[in-house]
C-alpha cells in the first residue's frame, strides 16, 4: 500500500508538471492493481486538497464530498504519517471499506490533497476466521483508539465496534505495544479469555488473539470423574466434609500448577526458538560480513591505490584487474548463497558425467597438489544426468578442496570420484528426500581424518567450518545440498574418525537424451560481440534507485558513445522518457518496478527494446515477463555484469530497431 501511496505521489507531481501521458499511465496501472483485488485492496483514491474526490480506480466514479471524513481531515490539520480510518461504508458502493491513506505533497512541498488506498475489512476478517481458532476464541485487529478493524467471529457486528478505555486490554495497551493477560469477563461474550497483543512497528494497528480460557484448559477434564468417584467414596466415612474440602483445595493447587507450568512452558519455548533464531542469525551474518569485508578491502584498497597513481598506467592497470578480481570472488559469493537458499537459477540441461569428471582430473591434479593422487571411477556407457554443467563442476571441485584438507594433515593421501547408475528404489528408499525413479550416484571420498559424530551433525550448516579461521566459508557443503535438491536430487555425507569420508550426490537421469545435447556449447568469458556497440549510436535513459550503479552503466555506455540521460525512479523516468531509442532500467525498484515502467514506456513508445537489469531474475512475474517480450525487444541481465557487457547488449538492440 505504501508503493500504491508512492504512485500516487508521482501522479501529482506529473500532473502539476503537465505531463498528461505519464498521468495516465500511472492511474493506469493503479487501475490494473485495484482491478486485481490483490491484499484486499478494493480501490486507490486522489482527494483534491479542498475535500472532494479528484480521481479513483473505480469505473464511473463521482466527485462526491469527502472533507468531512476522518482521514481526509487529519492530514489537512497536519499529519503526515501513515492514518488508518475506522471502517465505514461507502456513500457510493453501499460497502464496508478502511481507508489507508497518506497525504500529497506539491512540487513546492505544500499540502495537495490525500492519496487513499480502500481495503476491504470483511475479507480480512475471513482470512483471520480461516485460521481456525478454537470455541470461544477469536483474533482481532484494532486500532489503538479500541476501534475494531477486522474480527474472525461476528464480523459485521464487529467492525467499527469500540472497545471501552476501561477495558483490560485497552488499559495493557496504555502500559506496553506488547504483552499477554488473563482477562476475567470478555467484552464480547463475559466469558474469561487468555490474551495476547502486539502493535506492529510503523502501524497505528494492535493484533490480539483472545483464547477462551475453559477451553484451554479442557485437556484437565480427566481429572473430574476420578475426583468424582473418590467423593462418592469418601462420602461413606465420617469424614467425608473434611476430606472434600481437601481435595478441592488439592484441585485448585494444581490448576494453578497447571496454568503456571503452562506459561512457563510457552515462556521457555519462545526463548529457546528466540536463541535459535539469533543463533543462526549470528553465524549467517558473521560468514557474510568475513567474505564481503575481504572483497570490500579488496575493491577499496585498489581504488584509493589507483587514484593516487593516476599517471602510472601500468599500476591503474594492474589495480584495476585485482579489483574486478575481489568483485567476482563477492558474485561467487553470493551465487553460493543463492544456491544454499534454493534461490539460484540452474539451467538444467544432460550433461555427460563420465566425460565430466575425466576433463575435471587434470584441473584437480593441479589445483589440490602433487601429494594427493586422483581416480576416477566412471564408465563411459553411464547415462547422462540432468544437471547445470557449470554449478556440477563448482561443486566438485569445492568437495575436492575439502578433501585435500581433510587429508593435509596426514601428508596427502587417495581422492576418489566415482559415478553409477542406480534404479533399484529398495537401496534409494534410504534417502528420503528422493523420488522413485533412475538416478545417477555421484560419489566424492577421501583417506583423511574423518569427523566425529558432533562434526557430522553441523557439517551441512551455512558457514560452519573446521578449517583455520579466515581459511574457509563454511558455504560449500551447503552449496552442494541446495544444489543437489533443487536438481531434483539429494547429498548424504558419511565419515568416521581416522576412516575417511564420503559425500554422496544422488542427481536425476536424463532419459532419451542424445551425446549432442549433452555437450551444450560454451560461450567464450568476457564481454559478447566485443566491439559492436561503436556500430551505432543512440540515446539511452537508464533507471536505477542506487545511484552508484546508475553512474557506472550511465559512465560505461558514454564511453561506447551513446547519449545517456539518468533517472532515479519509475515516476522521474517517465517524465524524461523523450525520444529515447533504448531503456536500460533496474527490475526491483520501489514504487514502480522496471516491468511496471517499461509496461508504461511502450504506451508512449510501442515497441522500445530495454535491458532488464536484476540481481534475482525471481523478483519478476513470469506472465508480465513473457507479456512484455512479446511487445518489443527485451534482454534480461543478472547482476553482477561487467558494464562493458550491458554495452555490447545494448549495441545488439540497438542495431536490431535500426535493421528493423
Amino acid at each position: 500500500m505504501e508503493g500504491l501511496h508512492d504512485l500516487a505521489q508521482a501522479r501529482q507531481q506529473l500532473l502539476e508538471a503537465g505531463d498528461r501521458s505519464g498521468v495516465d499511465a500511472i492511474e493506469a496501472q493503479l487501475i490494473n492493481i485495484a482491478r486485481r483485488g490483490r491484499f484486499g485492496v478494493l480501490q486507490v483514491g486522489i482527494i483534491e486538497r479542498e475535500g472532494r474526490l479528484a480521481w479513483s480506480s473505480v469505473p464511473d466514479w463521482q466527485a462526491v464530498d469527502l472533507s468531512d471524513r476522518e482521514h481526509f481531515r487529519v492530514h489537512r490539520e497536519g499529519r503526515r504519517e501513515l492514518f488508518i480510518s475506522a471502517p465505514v461504508v461507502g456513500r457510493v458502493s453501499n460497502q464496508w471499506s478502511v481507508q489507508v491513506t497518506r497525504p500529497l505533497r506539491s512540487l513546492a512541498g505544500d499540502f495537495a490533497g490525500v492519496a487513499v488506498v480502500s481495503m476491504d475489512p470483511v475479507e480480512l476478517s475471513q482470512q483471520l476466521a480461516a485460521l481456525q481458532f478454537g470455541a470461544g476464541s477469536s483474533a482481532t485487529v484494532l486500532r489503538q483508539d479500541g476501534i475494531i478493524i477486522a474480527r474472525s467471529r461476528d464480523v459485521l457486528q464487529a467492525l467499527g465496534q469500540v472497545i471501552p478505555s476501561e477495558a483490560a486490554l485497552r488499559q495493557a495497551l496504555e502500559a506496553s505495544p506488547t504483552g499477554r493477560l488473563w482477562i476475567p469477563r470478555s467484552v464480547f461474550d463475559g466469558r474469561p479469555k487468555l490474551t495476547a497483543y502486539r502493535s506492529p512497528a510503523g502501524l497505528p494497528l494492535v493484533v490480539s488473539v483472545l483464547l477462551d480460557e475453559k477451553q484451554e484448559l479442557v485437556r484437565t477434564a480427566f481429572v473430574r470423574p476420578a475426583l468424582r468417584g473418590a467423593a462418592g467414596g469418601i462420602s461413606l466415612l465420617a469424614l467425608a466434609v473434611v476430606a472434600l474440602l481437601l481435595l478441592w483445595i488439592e484441585r485448585q493447587r494444581t490448576r494453578s500448577a497447571l496454568e503456571l507450568a503452562r506459561h512457563e512452558r510457552e515462556a521457555a519455548l519462545e526463548q529457546l526458538a528466540q536463541a535459535q533464531r539469533m543463533e543462526a542469525l549470528g553465524r549467517l551474518a558473521g560468514g557474510i560480513a568475513h567474505d564481503f569485508n575481504n572483497v570490500l578491502q579488496a575493491i577499496l584498497g585498489g581504488a584509493r591505490s589507483m587514484q593516487r597513481r593516476q599517471r602510472d598506467p601500468e599500476a591503474v592497470e594492474r589495480l584495476a584487474g585485482m579489483i574486478a578480481e575481489a568483485a567476482e570472488r563477492g558474485a561467487s559469493v553470493t551465487r553460493r548463497l543463492l544456491a544454499f537458499a534454493r534461490r539460484g537459477e540452474l539451467r538444467s540441461v544432460p550433461v555427460d558425467v563420465s566425460e565430466l569428471l575425466n576433463g575435471l582430473r587434470e584441473v584437480l591434479t593441479h589445483t589440490i597438489g602433487p601429494n594427493i593422487r586422483v581416480r576416477i571411477e566412471a564408465s563411459p556407457t553411464l547415462p547422462k544426468v540432468l544437471a547445470d554443467p557449470g554449478q556440477l563442476e563448482t561443486v566438485l571441485v569445492n568437495l575436492a578442496v575439502n578433501a585435500r584438507d581433510a587429508m593435509a594433515p596426514l601428508g596427502g593421501g587417495d581422492l576418489i570420484l566415482s559415478a553409477a547408475a542406480e534404479d533399484n528404489w529398495a537401496d534409494l528408499g534410504s534417502v528420503p528426500s528422493l523420488r522413485p525413479g533412475v538416478y545417477l550416484r555421484l560419489a566424492v571420498t577421501d583417506t583423511g581424518t574423518g569427523m566425529d559424530a558432533t562434526t557430522l551433525a553441523r557439517a551441512g550448516e551455512p558457514f560452519f567450518t573446521t578449517k583455520p579461521k579466515g581459511d574457509g566459508t563454511g558455504l560449500g557443503l551447503a552449496m552442494a545440498k541446495g544444489f543437489a535438491e533443487q536438481s531434483g536430487g539429494a547429498l548424504r555425507i558419511e565419515s568416521e574418525p581416522d576412516h575417511g569420508t564420503t559425500i554422496t550426490l544422488w542427481l536425476p537421469c536424463a532419459v532419451g537424451e542424445t551425446a549432442a545435447e549433452a555437450s551444450p556449447a560454451r560461450t567464450p568469458a568476457g564481454p559478447i560481440a566485443a566491439g559492436r556497440s561503436s556500430e551505432l549510436s543512440g540515446r539511452i535513459l537508464v533507471v536505477d534507485d542506487e545511484p552508484q550503479v546508475r553512474a557506472v552503466l550511465a559512465n560505461a555506455l558514454r564511453d561506447h558513445g551513446h547519449r545517456v540521460d539518468e533517472a532515479q525512479d519509475g515516476a522521474a523516468a517517465l517524465i524524461r522518457l523523450g525520444q529515447c531509442d533504448l531503456l536500460v532500467t533496474d527490475l526491483a525498484m520501489p514504487g514502480m518496478n522496471g516491468l511496471e515502467l517499461l509496461r508504461a514506456a511502450r504506451e508512449r513508445r510501442p515497441g522500445l527494446p530495454a535491458l532488464l537489469v536484476t540481481g534475482y531474475a525471481g523478483d519478476a512475474d513470469t506472465e508480465d515477463l513473457a507479456e512484455a517480450s512479446g511487445k518489443g525487444p527485451l534482454i534480461l541481465l543478472r547482476k553482477p555484469i561487467d558494464p562493458d557487457e550491458v554495452a555490447a547488449h545494448a549495441a545488439t538492440l540497438l542495431n536490431g530497431a535500426a535493421a528493423s
